[in-house]
């Protein structure tokens, strides 16, 4: 298994063994005096939760929205002395419990891209916090280590629920491997029950860190200011005592003072307005409210008259730039129409065409004039569940295991375009031999994949379907059907080339082995001139028809392989004289010896 994030890729044993060997080697006084004393040089890194249930609603706004508007504040009055850090899990791709994204360690103040990214989250997938705090260790001891003296660093964990990929954070805090000594994890738990705070509360004491428990806007905010003064060598302004849990009887929620629509079509029905995320601007241009289609009196009051907006369905790349009504009597006039229809794909693996590809991945590149974008939506795609577009063409391009297939599919509005793709697979794992008994070839071969006899009989090498190293003993994915090898003997890795051509066929799902004859032979030659002269190059001549079958021009002495059958060298001296030598045989699986002097 591997821990993604950022622009790097770390094995988990690696990152368990470097912690394990860093923090033996830090020594217990070390810590101790670490611990002891606040260090000038503090550093924050945030985790913050982008899972798909920070779609939840607190007193009708979702929490992620809460969490976007107190994390920008925050970072906006951010201390510039005080290096901060941000790492955001489950935002990108749903049921994925590697999806953690390192947006920056702990360093210069770049606020303007800190909240950009802050503001771009859009909750979709798991809650990895025992591999994100894993992570997050290593990656501040890796970039810590040699400092002295070493920053104090803190990490924040931000999370509106427990662990859902089947780890313990509590158990993996407690390891020698996963727990910095001097680096304290504090934790705000978002509107979470009494056995939620409970357990992640032990994050925080076994670290040295606090916990915090907010349950709405003004706590998150308060907690927030207050984990990062602690964090950042400051005392605590009050006992840190969590907010105390939510009575059973709560008060009647407020009634929405606005409801804003969309509509996926003109003829289509309204949209849900907790389906619709709005970013409303005012009059200067300037953003007056960003959140949900349920507007409550706390939330900014809109005047009659037409608002600037950008509408986006769900947490999908189905966005559109629209002008919002607002008639006299305050509510919205008509819908805003976001145009946008889905996308249903599926990709089979199995000649039954029910079984899932899997893994599989989708792009979708918007077509305009008939030419496909370089650049894809960024959207996460799970087979047969709707993926939200705006209305137009699109180039989708399905991938598993190095098979790519592609497709040209159209999005009407409020409509759901569906489309599967032939995913089947087999492997293709070649080997060579001189001859029938011969050992394998193994590094003395390359291997071009073509479609058609005639494309590897006439195509350049280069222009293949496929291509395979020797050296490699890997497994070649392919779709089922017919192909050709072009298998190519290079004997000591020289320029001499013997080449084949074989047919061979892949099945789905299954594994093809085929062990090519080259029914060649090896010839280890000396060539020398007996006046001194340099040779310069040597061709290997077929008898039967006089053509050049390879040839070398470096160096007199040389081991090379040739298909069996009667040849003769073509020798090339510095002074440009060319004499021919006498025939000689080869055969398969035979090794010649030949030993030539020319004048």
């Amino acid at each position: 298994m591997f821990i993604k994030a950022h622009s790097f890729m770390v094995p988990v044993r690696t990152v368990a063994a470097s912690i394990a060997t860093i923090c033996l080697t830090l020594g217990a006084g070390h810590v101790s005096s670490a611990r002891a004393q606040v260090q000038p040089n503090n550093e924050v890194l945030f985790v913050l939760d982008g899972s798909n249930s920070m779609w939840g609603q607190i007193n009708g706004q979702s929490k992620i929205s809460i969490a976007k508007d107190v994390m920008t504040d925050l970072i906006s009055d951010w201390d510039a002395k005080v290096p901060v850090g941000l790492m955001i899990y489950g935002h990108r791709r749903k049921k994925d419990c590697q999806d953690i994204e390192l947006v920056s360690m702990p360093g210069k103040v770049d606020r303007k891209r800190l909240i950009s990214k802050v503001q771009s989250i859009k909750p979709q997938g798991k809650t990895p916090i025992s591999l994100s705090l894993t992570m997050a260790h290593a990656q501040l001891l890796l970039k810590n280590l040699g400092k002295f003296p070493k920053p104090k660093s803190s990490l924040v964990l931000v999370s509106d629920g427990l662990e859902t990929c089947g780890s313990d954070p509590c158990a993996n805090i407690d390891k020698r491997e996963v727990n910095d000594p001097g680096t304290e994890v504090h934790v705000i738990g978002f509107d979470l029950t009494d056995a939620e705070s409970k357990a992640l509360r032990c994050i925080a004491d076994k670290s040295g860190g606090k916990f915090f428990r907010a349950n709405n806007a003004n706590e998150l905010q308060k907690a927030l200011h207050e984990s990062v003064k602690i964090a950042s060598g400051g005392q605590p302004s009050a006992p840190l005592q969590p907010a105390p849990p939510v009575p059973a009887a709560t008060p009647a929620k407020p009634k929405p003072a606005l409801l804003l629509y969309g509509k996926l079509c003109e003829s289509c029905k309204r949209l849900e307005p907790l389906d619709v995320n709005w970013t409303i601007q005012g009059e200067t241009g300037k953003q007056i409210y960003y959140g949900l289609g349920v507007l409550y009196p706390r939330h900014p009051k809109l005047a009659p008259g037409t608002y600037k907006v950008k509408a986006r369905y769900k947490s999908s790349v189905l966005v559109r730039d629209a002008e919002l009504v607002i008639g006299k009597d305050g509510k919205q006039v008509g819908a805003v129409n976001l145009k946008g229809g889905a996308a249903s794909m599926f990709a089979y693996a199995t000649d039954e065409k029910t079984i899932a590809a899997n893994p599989i991945f989708y792009q979708f590149h918007p077509m305009k004039n008939g030419k496909a974008s370089g650049k894809a939506l960024d959207e996460a795609v799970v087979s047969k569940e709707p993926v939200w577009l705006p209305a137009g063409r699109y180039k989708v391009v399905a991938s598993h295991d190095q098979i790519k297939e592609s497709t040209e599919i159209e999005i009407f509005p409020g409509e759901t375009t569906t489309y599967d793709f032939d995913m089947r697979v087999g492997y293709f794992q070649p080997s060579a031999v001189l001859a029938e008994g011969g050992k394998p070839l193994g590094r003395f071969m390359d291997y071009a994949i073509f479609k058609t006899e005639a494309d590897a009989k006439t195509k350049r090498t280069i222009d293949n379907i496929g291509f395979m190293l020797g050296t490699f003993k890997k497994k070649k994915p392919l779709k089922p059907g017919r192909y050709y090898v072009k298998a190519m003997l290079s004997y000591n890795r020289g320029t001499v080339v013997t080449t084949k051509i074989f047919p061979f066929d892949i099945k789905t799902n299954e594994v093809t082995k085929p062990v090519f004859d080259m029914q060649a032979g090896v010839l280890d030659h000396k060539v020398k001139s007996k006046s001194g002269k340099r040779i310069s190059n040597i061709d290997y001549v077929r008898e039967s028809d006089g053509k050049r079958q390879a040839f070398y021009n470096l160096g007199s002495s040389f081991a090379t392989a040739l298909p069996k059958g009667r040849y003769f060298l073509r020798v090339l001296t510095s002074s440009g004289e060319k004499y021919n030598t006498k025939p000689f045989e080869i055969q398969a699986n035979k090794k010649t010896t030949l030993e030539v002097a020319v004048p």
